[in-house]
């Protein structure tokens, strides 16, 4: 069946005599005839309720602007309408006592519309910035969620100095973690360095490779310093910590061994893992590879990587890790952070066929593989569904 929104009267109606709810505050619909210039939302029906309505938060920036992947959020309006439900996205500030201003997505129109809804019956946490998890409209807005039996993932962005310390702890997949120390003192980076000879300098809530350092002995005793952008010459360690050290107080860093890369055709290349809930277990979705290219200090896509094709390197060891890592980290994660219904794993293999984790994103961006994000869409939808109770097209009444 259809609902629909009357924009002017800010309603939610549906051209049905019966009594129909609407959203998790259980909002009774108007009935009405529709006008043959208002938009169609297909919904499911299920014990006199419609749905599913899934809220997606999101943010504002600083211009008051929303902030938010809208071309996964468009993807996921595009599988719900094949079923039947709506995608509401708003900031965590518009949640109010049993309603929300936020905006729907109108594929006739290609745009997105402005709209007040009922509370949504699940949110989807995509709040782009670790800043605003950590602001407490953030965080009353997780309380207003949980007092109401709103389900809520994935819960926040993931610390990677937890994430190492909580990996270090577990029987196996401590065996896959690179050594790796929190940057505080001159003394401790200078001995890690000496350990290793080969490091990197991550910090600790970084993303798409950005602020990254690694640091290599190099012959006549040299020190070389890169980034994605520069690579610097040192002639002790000592002067690479004068020269770096008020910048890495700026932010939390970890200091990492480096791991010496398996290759492929002369570059080295690591791996990206989509990992979902579903039917009560974690899946791997979908194998991203990225080579090193313009640059090697990291393979990220967005600083001059280069995407290859998983057959291109596929082996049945790295399958076989796959499934063991993705069991594992499920596992460990939900048990520290709550429900977590999809994140992606990066990891390697090195040149003597050992494997490692690198790090466990939360929010996983868009994928450039289209297969993998078509896939990720609709295991998100029938996510969704399975967390709302309401029924999908494969499954009965």
């Amino acid at each position: 069946m259809n609902i629909y929104y009357d924009s002017e009267k800010e309603c939610w109606y549906t051209d049905s005599t019966k009594n129909y709810f609407f959203g998790s505050s259980k909002t009774r619909l108007s009935f009405a005839k529709p006008p043959s210039n208002h938009v169609a939302f297909p919904i499911v029906e299920y014990q006199n309720k419609v749905g599913p309505l899934i809220g997606i938060m999101i943010a504002k920036n600083k211009q008051d602007k929303l902030i938010g992947n809208g071309a996964l959020f468009k993807e996921i309006q595009k599988q719900l309408q094949l079923t039947g439900g709506i995608v509401v996205i708003f900031p965590p500030e518009n949640l109010q006592r049993d309603e929300l201003t936020g905006y729907i997505f109108c594929s006739i129109q290609n745009k997105w519309l402005k709209a007040i809804t009922p509370l949504p019956d699940i949110v989807y946490n995509r709040v782009p910035f670790r800043n605003t998890e950590k602001q407490e409209v953030f965080q009353n807005a997780v309380s207003f969620l949980k007092k109401n039996g709103i389900p809520f993932f994935n819960p926040s962005f993931i610390n990677k100095r937890e994430l190492y310390e909580l990996f270090s702890e577990h029987p196996l997949l401590n065996r896959h973690i690179p050594k790796t120390s929190l940057l505080e003192r001159q003394e401790d980076f200078v001995a890690f360095f000496h350990a290793y000879k080969k490091i990197y300098l991550k910090p600790i809530e970084g993303s798409k490779g950005n602020h990254i350092y690694r640091i290599r002995l190099e012959k006549e005793h040299s020190i070389q310093v890169s980034t994605t952008k520069e690579t610097a010459f040192f002639s002790s360690i000592d002067e690479v910590w004068n020269q770096y050290y008020q910048e890495w107080s700026q932010k939390k860093f970890l200091i990492q061994e480096e791991i010496d890369g398996a290759l492929y055709k002369g570059s080295r290349y690591d791996f990206r893992l989509l990992v979902m809930f579903e039917e009560n277990r974690y899946v791997l979705s979908g194998v991203g590879v990225r080579q090193a290219n313009q640059q090697d200090v990291t393979t990220h896509i967005p600083s001059g990587g280069k995407l290859l094709a998983y057959r291109e390197v596929a082996q049945k060891e790295h399958d076989l890790f796959f499934e063991k890592l993705v069991t594992h980290c499920g596992e460990v994660l939900t048990k520290k952070y709550g429900f977590i219904g999809e994140f992606s794993i990066d990891a390697c293999v090195d040149k003597e066929g050992n494997y490692y984790l690198f790090e466990v994103n939360a929010k996983p961006m868009l994928f450039d593989e289209v297969e993998i994000e078509e896939k990720r869409c609709q295991q998100l939808v029938k996510l969704f569904y399975t967390l709302t109770n309401f029924p999908s097209k494969n499954k009965t009444n």
